[in-house]
């Protein structure tokens, strides 16, 4: 250490600072938070005290260290600013999440160029502020800056977290316009958002379409199967990726063992894990025996197969488990959810957020109790929460409502209110619901007209399927299928199959029958209408109008 203070001692006589440079490089290499201030120190006695060259490393090694105040004494105590210094604060409070001053200092930029630009676009997107992060891009191009594959990488990164087919669309024709139509980062990107966006076929074509495909081009495809369907074709992609010579990883691994999973076949999935365990050459030979993604997956899949002792025996077999392993195994059940609950609290996890946030290991616990009807212990863990975030909030809201109490449901929505948490459309379906259980038709019609005037967000097709039944339960028919004319969306058969089951209750045969003919154009087999309106005409003595719906069931072909 002494060795070490003279070396510190002696920069202060060097004609420039590259050497306190290599020294914040060290300090950065052992994230040692106490060693870069040290050197700072250092720097403040020499003549690079207000080098901007220095001050900018400063602020991003403070910033890698987790030392934000740190980082932003250090800028706003520069009295020059260059390109580099404004680039590295937006990368620091990015990173610890500060969002609207990052907004807030970018605008106070005279003139940005293209770096800024990037790292907003990028860092909104990595935050799930899709929307903010597209209208970046959108600004960006329109002040006709050139667009490169991180600025293309991250708009398809926010299209895809905003599920938008249509402006998708739009960012692929700027891609296929540029020099970077063939790049291959830019095809597994390009995979990647018409998976999310629901567009197997889309996907496919871009694969098929790559001159150059790499592990992450193959990885987006098998997920996006895997997570749309049909599972099979993840099967088959694995497959052909095995037959062009490329080796999986834990990401592959996973992906072909959910597909598994989803198609039931225990017995192929043992077979892909025995394979890892097992062969220490050939293809496996990088994967990790204990792999940590890999193995949660394993966890995942067993369970989706119904093997909850095996699900269970391979939890225990991870050594080093993290907060998605946790997950997998809350998602099993109750009774092993209530084993994990106990062992999360004995590893020390107090839901909180920052840099290791685990709120959403306290939100999978609410979401696991709620669902298994222990509605007292999710609400137990949300008591608990040193931190909470929408998703909290929401698993209380659905949870109670979901279990009939729709008064706690809707007493926890006002709390969420008075905290000033966000609301999004997942919370107002959970509130619509509650309404729905309790009974309150007036409530639910002030809720859904508040959407829009006081939270911004425009009522989705659940939404008006949940009005349409708090309407209908209530007797209002005539102002549910109202309500189901002036919808923006076509009527889907939830909709049109809760109007008919309110008829069924208020003996409106006219708007019931009106509603089973609408059902059965969407489900022509179903026999559920069938039924119903059958019942109906039981009910008030139209035993012609019964034998005539049976006549029209075999007629069709249709089995009660």
């Amino acid at each position: 250490m002494a060795t070490r203070h003279g070396l510190v001692r002696d920069l202060l006589c060097l004609p420039d600072s590259s050497p306190f440079a290599k020294l914040l490089d060290s300090c950065l290499r052992s994230r040692s938070a106490r060693e870069t201030r040290r050197v700072h120190a250092r720097i403040l006695n020499s003549q690079f005290s207000k080098e901007i060259f220095i001050q900018n490393r400063l602020i991003d090694v403070y910033g890698k260290c987790d030392c934000l105040n740190d980082a932003r004494k250090v800028f706003d105590r520069m009295p020059q600013r260059n390109t580099f210094t404004w680039n590295s604060i937006i990368t620091v409070l990015t990173k610890s999440g500060f969002l609207d001053e990052v907004a807030r200092i970018f605008g106070s930029i005279f003139d940005p160029d293209q770096c800024p630009w990037n790292s907003m676009v990028l860092g909104f997107s990595q935050h799930d502020r899709f929307e903010e992060s597209y209208e970046y891009f959108v600004k960006m191009h329109k002040e006709n800056f050139f667009l490169n594959e991180y600025s293309f990488g991250s708009a398809l990164s926010a299209c895809a977290g905003l599920m938008d087919f249509d402006i998708g669309i739009q960012v692929y024709a700027m891609v296929s316009k540029s020099r970077y139509s063939t790049d291959v980062f830019m095809g597994s990107a390009l995979i990647d958002m018409y998976s999310k966006c629901g567009s197997m076929a889309c996907s496919q074509d871009v694969f098929s379409g790559m001159i150059e495909r790499n592990l992450v081009t193959w990885n987006s495809l098998i997920t996006c199967y895997e997570q749309n369907g049909p599972a099979s074709e993840a099967l088959e992609v694995f497959v052909r990726m095995m037959n062009s010579g490329l080796e999986p990883d834990e990401v592959t691994l996973a992906g072909v063992v959910s597909a598994y999973a989803s198609l039931c076949a225990l017995k192929e999935g043992l077979q892909i894990h025995a394979r890892v365990l097992v062969k220490r050459d050939g293809f496996f030979y990088r994967i990790p025996v204990r792999n940590v993604v890999f193995e949660t997956s394993m966890v995942s899949g067993y369970a989706r197969a119904a093997s909850i002792k095996a699900a269970r025996f391979m939890f225990w077999k991870i050594k080093q488990r993290n907060v998605v392993s946790w997950n997998a195994l809350i998602g099993v059940g109750l009774q092993l959810g209530r084993q994990a609950h106990a062992h999360v609290l004995k590893q020390g996890f107090r839901f909180q957020s920052g840099a290791d946030s685990n709120v959403f290991v306290g939100n999978s616990l609410i979401d696991m109790y709620m669902k298994c009807g222990s509605v007292e212990d999710g609400s137990r863990v949300f008591k608990n929460m040193m931190e909470r975030d929408c998703v909290s909030w929401n698993a209380m809201i659905v949870g109670y409502a979901q279990n009939g109490y729709g008064e706690e449901a809707l007493e926890i929505f006002r709390k969420m209110l008075a905290c000033g948490e966000k609301l999004d459309h997942v919370t107002m379906i959970g509130v619509l619901c509650a309404c729905n259980h309790v009974g309150l038709v007036e409530e639910g019609r002030l809720y859904v007209s508040s959407m829009t005037k006081n939270h911004s967000l425009i009522p989705e097709k659940d939404h008006y399927s949940c009005m349409v039944d708090l309407l209908g339960r209530a007797g209002c028919l005539n102002e549910s299928r109202n309500l189901i004319k002036t919808m923006p969306m076509n009527p889907d058969a939830v909709v049109w199959g809760s109007l008919l089951a309110d008829c069924k209750v208020h003996g409106e045969i006219k708007m019931g029958k009106h509603a089973a003919e609408k059902l059965l154009q969407i489900k022509p087999r179903n026999s559920g209408p069938y039924v119903l309106l059958s019942n109906m005409y039981a009910e008030v003595g139209r035993w012609g109008d019964v034998v005539r719906m049976r006549k029209v069931m075999r007629q069709q072909g249709v089995i009660k």
